[in-house]
């Protein structure tokens, strides 16, 4: 988020619970497609929401790689990874999108490797307000 005032989610097995049961409410399927290091904790991971047609475009919720496990491609293997599985088991789907800051350049060289390419641009604008 660069410079904008912005405080990370805090994320724990109750909330990701929650996020998953809302997936499911709307009727979209959630794939997690993740890496198990060597202690048996997961070392990182990614995530695509469908619709429950397995048609249209899937949307990635995010990517992650713990940062002991940074730096030896894992991020684009996850990615490659899954998306090997939703091609074999949902053929009708036209594609995915991945939204990434363009500042997150590591995962916009996975992505642009992965074969991602731009079609649109979100900007954050933000004021501070006098109290």
């Amino acid at each position: 988020m660069d410079d904008a005032a912005w405080t990370p989610d805090v994320w724990d097995v109750a909330r990701l619970h929650t996020v998953a049961a809302a997936v499911a409410t709307r009727g979209e399927i959630l794939l997690t497609t993740a890496a198990i290091g060597a202690d048996g904790e997961i070392a990182g991971f990614t995530e695509v929401v469908l619709a429950g047609d397995g048609a249209g475009d899937g949307q990635h919720y995010g990517t992650g790689v713990l940062p002991e496990h940074r730096g030896r491609g894992l991020a684009r293997w996850l990615k490659a990874a899954q998306i090997e599985e939703i091609r074999a088991r949902f053929p009708k789907l036209d594609g995915l999108l991945a939204d990434t800051a363009d500042s997150n350049t590591v995962m916009r060289r996975v992505n642009d490797a992965l074969g991602y390419r731009p079609t649109h641009r979100s900007l954050l604008y933000q004021v501070d307000l006098p109290r």
